[in-house]
């Protein structure tokens, strides 16, 4: 660890001073959460996130097109297991101290080359994937090659070749876009056995109305016959001066991932981002392989300051391997809120369903830019249970460098 740190910091002296030197492009970013709460199981102060980022981005325009640099990034977290890969047996009850914290450096070298038809990007670090709006699935970066084909206007081309073991990994894309639609799809593989497939589009209708559709096709060994996992994605979304409405439909079989977790607030309450997740299987979702899921969203603004919201989310069929429709899950999840806005301070109230029940609220004060304070308050209610009521509080400060 302390020649990390040392390597670390002597990374970022030599960053440091060739910005000072040389006419560079820097960037940051990081977060720091402190929080103190109380729940049944985790009570007093929370090491809730810590992490930073610098990245220096040197880059040289030699004319006629022609451009290089080198991107170098120097980043700080604490996500990485001692002892246990991701995926292994019993890793979620590692505890938060069993984790390593440990400097990551990164970075890649380019040289690009562009013309009015293409672009061509040889990079030591390149990658891409098919999907849209369902993610998770890009190809391992490694060292290659980025085409962009700019055939007529509105359609482009994208293909990726990196370097693979044994084969190549690579993505092969288009989109046609124009003002009333939009429809792109691909292939890819990567390390020569993890193969997908997808296509999606966009529909502009009328002002303030989008729908977009998405299906995806993934192969974890294209040598299995039964290894393939698919979904299908669509939304509608409406917006008309104070309403934001949106509904959606989700077919996706279990284990595909295409949300992280990192982007959703509400994995814990909503059936379709806990599926999508991939999380809570054993826990939410019992022995079911493939789950199709009606969810919508709305929020008005009643006034400038005051607002309701909810979402309303439906498990029509949850099906097993053998096709079988699986019994005794929770098919809806709910939620119905209010929010005040005045100045800095937000205030927001909701009761939420998911199986269990929960009444809540939250402050949050804006210190400064960047900079929020907030006190979450609930009282969840055990319905199957029969357990006493819980209450749980949470007062955070967060800082978004």
């Amino acid at each position: 660890m302390k020649k990390a740190l040392a390597l670390a910091l002597t990374a970022f002296m030599v960053l440091a001073l060739a910005t000072a030197a040389f006419a560079v492009e820097v960037s940051y970013e990081g977060k720091v959460e402190v929080a103190w709460g109380s729940t049944e199981d985790d009570p007093g102060f929370k090491d809730e996130n810590k992490e930073a980022k610098v990245t220096v981005d040197f880059t040289k325009d030699f004319g006629d097109g022609v451009t290089a640099g080198v991107k170098t990034k120097v980043e700080a977290h604490s996500d990485i297991y001692e002892d246990q890969d991701e995926g292994e047996e019993g890793h979620d009850e590692v505890d938060f101290e069993d984790l390593k914290k440990e400097f990551v450096f990164d970075g890649e070298g380019w040289i690009q080359v562009e013309r009015d038809l293409f672009t061509v990007k040889a990079s030591t670090g390149i990658d891409d994937q098919v999907g849209r709006d369902l993610k998770e699935n890009t190809i391992k970066k490694a060292a290659g090659l980025g085409v962009t084909l700019n055939l007529i206007d509105g359609l482009t081309v994208n293909t990726v070749f990196n370097a693979g073991n044994p084969e190549y990994n690579y993505v092969i894309k288009g989109e046609y876009a124009n003002d009333l639609f939009t429809l792109g799809g691909g292939f890819q593989s990567s390390e020569g056995t993890k193969q997908a497939f997808g296509v999606y589009g966009t529909l502009n209708l009328i002002d303030g109305l989008t729908i977009d559709a998405e299906y995806n096709n993934r192969d974890e060994d294209n040598k299995v016959d039964d290894n393939e996992k698919n979904a299908i994605f669509a939304t509608a979304s409406y917006t008309l001066d104070a309403l934001t409405a949106k509904a959606g439909l989700l077919v996706q079989d279990g284990y595909f991932k295409s949300i992280s977790a990192d982007d959703v607030d509400n994995e814990d309450w909503r059936i379709n981002e806990a599926w999508r997740a991939d999380k809570d299987f054993e826990k939410r979702f019992s022995n079911a392989d493939k789950a199709t899921i009606l969810f919508a969203d709305l929020s008005y603004d009643l006034t400038d300051a005051l607002s309701v919201n909810g979402y309303l989310d439906y498990l029509i069929s949850a099906k097993d391997e053998s096709d079988n429709e699986v019994k005794d899950l929770d098919e809806i999840s709910y939620k119905v809120g209010v929010a005040y806005t005045i100045d800095a301070l937000k205030l927001e109230g909701w009761y939420r369903a998911y199986g269990d029940s929960q009444v809540g609220g939250k402050a949050t004060y804006g210190l400064a830019d960047g900079v929020d304070a907030s006190f979450e308050v609930g009282y969840k209610m055990f319905e199957k249970e029969g357990k006493d009521g819980e209450v749980s509080y949470t007062a955070k400060i967060v800082a978004t460098l």
